[in-house]
């Protein structure tokens, strides 16, 4: 009986880690998508503003850079 018993907890062991993993897998499944969204919720902004004020911004960097650059008088 106790053989038996055994078994069946082992079974049950079985059962409850095979349900533990898939939970797990799903949980990383979730936060990878989580953080797929929010990759793509920060990188969509800064495109649009690089590339809406990109070539004033290279304007002003090359002016700042040239004056920078220039010897003292």
């Amino acid at each position: 009986m106790s053989v038996k018993a055994s078994t069946s907890n082992d079974t049950d062991r079985a059962r409850l880690a095979a349900i533990i993993s898939r939970k797990a897998r799903r949980s990383r499944g979730a936060v990878l998508v989580e953080y797929a969204f929010l990759l793509t919720a920060v990188a969509i902004p800064v495109l649009a503003g690089i590339s809406a004020g990109g070539v004033q911004m290279l304007n002003q960097y090359r002016a700042a850079r040239t004056s920078i650059m220039a010897p003292i008088p």
